[in-house]
């Protein structure tokens, strides 16, 4: 996989892994909104990972983690996006997968679009985290894409 998709889920790893280090930097690791909005984000990664693996099953929202939990969720998530855009060609991109949580009519999306899905969901889900934070009287992390770039393009950190 080459190109802006492979940019967009390089950058959304980035972008966890920098919403994360700011989370464990805080008091409020706890935080109901916190962890609820971001179980949510990692639920959906993984279901759009099962979408690109074949399932078909609609998949249940797990009781919120603790943080750890969370960060280690996501993080597996992204090393699974990572070694799955290793083998995606033209061909295996334009590949029409079914959405099953959306029944009727059904959700059929190439595996390109789903990716993107994936990608801008969680970019949704992150900024409103973010300016929870904000709310909570910690500092953000700035994870604009362009900010990515102009640091060529940095792998997520998880480990900070």
């Amino acid at each position: 996989m080459t190109g802006l998709l492979k940019d967009l889920l390089g950058h959304q790893a980035w972008a966890d892994a920098m919403f994360f280090h700011a989370w464990a930097k805080s008091d409020f690791r706890e935080d109901p909104d916190l962890r609820i909005r971001t179980g949510h984000l990692v639920a959906v990664q993984e279901a759009f990972l099962g979408v690109l693996k074949g399932e078909t099953r609609i998949p249940e929202e797990p009781p919120t983690p603790d943080f750890e939990a969370l960060k280690a969720h996501c993080r597996t998530n992204h090393e699974a996006f990572r070694a799955l855009g290793r083998g995606l060609d033209a061909a295996s991109l334009a590949r029409i997968v079914r959405v099953p949580w959306f029944p009727d009519p059904p959700c059929l999306v190439s595996v390109a679009e789903a990716l993107t899905q994936v990608c801008l969901h969680s970019q949704h889900h992150r900024a409103q985290n973010m300016t929870r934070l904000k709310a909570l009287g910690v500092a953000p992390k700035n994870v604009d894409y362009i900010l990515w770039l102009w640091k060529q393009r940095p792998e997520g950190r998880w480990d900070l």
